[in-house]
């Protein structure tokens, strides 16, 4: 199977570029970004180490996408003390019982009242 390569630019001329990627999952992480309706099955790949590359390759970057997610969501938690929990759940595509625990798990309070009132005894 032949590996792909993607590039990545931006406004200013810079660009990145990743070697090594499936043409699958390549295939399927523009369609993602793109919105695109509908997910493909595979196309390129066709033998089961082809699959399997493919299938670890792909489940990597859902791992690291899923903690990316989780630290954006903690940085939009932490921009006030009056950050809107539910609007930042549903952007996660989670119900808000996760969205505490992940929260919990990065250092935010689950009851905001008991931070502030800290926030108030210690000065």
């Amino acid at each position: 199977m032949k590996k792909k390569f993607a590039e990545i630019g931006d406004s200013e001329g810079n660009k990145d570029v990743v070697f090594e990627i499936t043409p699958d999952l390549a295939d399927a992480f523009l369609a993602a970004i793109r919105n695109v309706v509908g997910v493909e099955p595979p196309r390129h790949a066709q033998s089961f180490d082809d699959l399997i590359a493919t299938a670890a390759q792909t489940s990597h970057v859902i791992q690291h996408l899923e903690a990316f997610r989780e630290l954006v969501m903690v940085a939009a938690d932490k921009t006030s003390p009056h950050a809107d929990r539910k609007a930042i759940a549903i952007s996660g595509a989670m119900p808000p019982s996760r969205l505490y625990r992940i929260l919990e798990k990065h250092g935010q309070p689950r009851d905001r009242k008991a931070q502030a009132a800290d926030r108030t005894a210690e000065k």
